[in-house]
């Protein structure tokens, strides 16, 4: 049935739209991703976009009129034992501002975040998964061919300048690199480097990359770089703007407050 032109968009029409294009049904089985504040009946006329909802990213949606604020990152994960004033979500609730996390499902879906990662990078070309989670073979990360041959500090600017980063961490192993393996977010752990160099790949592309996953690098011999968390994760920001304002229609717009919030000398 199509919405009357005088009828205000819905919080449930939003969370279809996302949902069309990454499924909230592909998050993982530790995620909280889908409507984590307020209700699928809510009006929507404003919609603010963000990485993380943090007490800054939510007054700044209040202060601005959004009446529904999207992020990657849920603003409920664990267990709430208190909400205190300064939570944010205790700032939604008080403004009337409804809430939909995507997290792990864009992580997953086809064009999520390690796609976009690639097109950043201008590499092209057929993919593979890199850690499959669901039957269907969806999951985390790609493996993708280089029509170049890098070596790890080529590469490692690569992903400072298409990721906007203010430093780049990375092991260089010495090999010639073809093959990558990339996984946004969360995915320096000794696991993920085990599993990329299994599955070939001279080097991987991640972020939060622990002393112990560099070591696994060593060990492997597979060049490791570190691109940062939010770096890698927060591009989804305004491609998930640009869309939901060009298909839906409603106004949106990224926090200004949706930035790193770590120094750097």
């Amino acid at each position: 049935t199509e919405r009357k032109e005088d009828t205000a968009m819905t919080v449930g029409e939003v969370y279809r739209y996302i949902d069309s294009r990454a499924p909230f049904s592909l998050q993982d089985s530790f995620d909280n991703s889908g409507l984590l504040v307020g209700s699928m009946a809510a009006p929507v006329t404003k919609i603010a976009v963000c990485l993380d909802i943090t007490r800054k990213t939510a007054e700044e949606a209040a202060m601005q009129g959004a009446d529904l604020i999207i992020s990657h990152h849920p603003v409920i994960f664990h267990k709430l034992s208190c909400i205190n004033p300064c939570n944010p979500v205790n700032i939604l609730i008080k403004n009337n501002i409804n809430a939909i996390c995507a997290h792990t499902n864009v992580d997953m879906a086809k064009d999520g975040i390690s796609d976009m990662m690639l097109e950043l990078l201008d590499i092209k070309g057929e993919t593979a998964v890199l850690e499959p989670v669901h039957k269907n073979g969806m999951g985390y990360g790609r493996i993708a061919q280089l029509d170049f041959a890098a070596d790890a500090p080529s590469l490692a600017a690569m992903c400072k300048k298409a990721f906007h980063c203010h430093t780049v961490r990375y092991y260089d192993s010495g090999r010639v690199i073809k093959t990558i393996g990339i996984c946004s977010g969360a995915g320096g752990r000794e696991d993920n480097v085990a599993t990329a160099a299994e599955k070939g790949c001279d080097a991987l592309i991640t972020g939060d990359v622990k002393h112990s996953g560099f070591i696994e690098a060593l060990n492997r011999g597979i060049t490791l770089i570190d691109a940062g968390h939010f770096h890698t994760e927060n591009i989804i920001s305004g491609k998930m703007a640009a869309e939901i304002e060009a298909a839906l229609g409603v106004e949106t717009f990224i926090c200004e407050n949706s930035k790193d919030i770590v120094n750097y000398c």
